[in-house]
């Protein structure tokens, strides 16, 4: 129960994303900024190990990557909107497959490689059905699932460095770190002046972070300890599902969609959602 409440909230960061009007970068500042802000207490009430000075940059790397796909994803919702955005993420699973063989130095399962490839009409059809600024939208949205499917599996590599906590926190302190020089550059260049948030963002803002990262993030932690990989990957495939739905229902994003943007939805989630099955119930040997 814990782990759908944590990836429902999860959900809602599509449709937040597109309701805040800051820029990418700035929304990805602030969030990063604020959740750090909010998680501080908790450090203090909560007593777990901290890394050592070797893990405690390598986490922070790692932290970069987790700043790039969120301004990738916050990216791809501004070019298009948070159904496309959301529904990149349901590639997540097969470039996590990816990047643990090359992590790892194991072959690719065949199964990995089968779901991969039965995944690209669905891309394919989303593609055809968009405009041209949408399909930008889309590529800087998969972009954002393969930094995604990067840092889950570094994360995986470096978790046991420290606790859960105090590695959410140098990693998001590492994403403001980030955006924050890349916002200086950009600066130089382009000097902005949307970048406080308006009364309306803010209270997006402290929504995102309390609510759709701290909590959403405390429930997972919680629900892990008790359920299987297989349960938990099941779980994290409604991220795209309760996101797209929200977004239909909240934000109205259907009339900017086509038949063909559905039906390939509809390709995608089924393959996400017969991968877990195919790889618990048949042990493909790898190549």
């Amino acid at each position: 129960m814990f782990l759908h409440l944590a990836v429902f909230l999860f959900g809602f960061t599509g449709i937040l994303g597109e309701l805040i009007q800051l820029s990418a970068i700035w929304l990805v500042w602030w969030r990063a900024l604020l959740t750090c802000l909010i998680l501080i207490p908790v450090l203090f009430w909560e007593k777990s190990s901290w890394p050592t000075p070797k893990n405690l940059f390598r986490l922070m790397g790692v932290g970069a990557i987790v700043g790039l796909h969120w301004i990738c994803f916050y990216g791809s919702i501004k070019l298009s909107n948070s159904s496309v955005a959301m529904i990149c993420l349901a590639t997540i699973p097969f470039f996590t497959s990816l990047f643990e063989s090359m992590i790892y130095r194991r072959s690719m399962n065949k199964t990995d490689i089968l779901f991969s490839l039965l995944i690209l009409p669905g891309i394919i059809l989303i593609a055809g059905g968009l405009s041209f600024d949408y399909q930008i939208g889309l590529w800087v949205g998969i972009v954002a699932a393969m930094l995604s499917g990067l840092f889950a599996t570094l994360n995986k590599k470096y978790i046991s460095t420290a606790g859960p906590l105090q590695i959410t926190f140098l990693e998001l302190f590492s994403v403001w770190l980030m955006s924050g020089s890349v916002l200086i550059i950009l600066d130089y260049f382009q000097p902005s002046n949307k970048f406080i948030p308006n009364t309306t963002d803010s209270f997006y803002l402290i929504l995102l972070s309390l609510f759709c990262t701290v909590v959403a993030f405390a429930l997972t932690v919680a629900s892990l300890r008790h359920l299987s990989a297989f349960t938990a990957m099941l779980a994290f495939n409604l991220e795209p599902v309760y996101g797209i739905i929200l977004s239909y229902f909240l934000i109205n994003n259907n009339k900017d969609m086509s038949l063909r943007f559905y039906s390939g939805v509809a390709i995608i989630l089924l393959v996400v959602f017969t991968y877990p099955f195919a790889k618990n119930r048949r042990r493909i040997p790898a190549i």
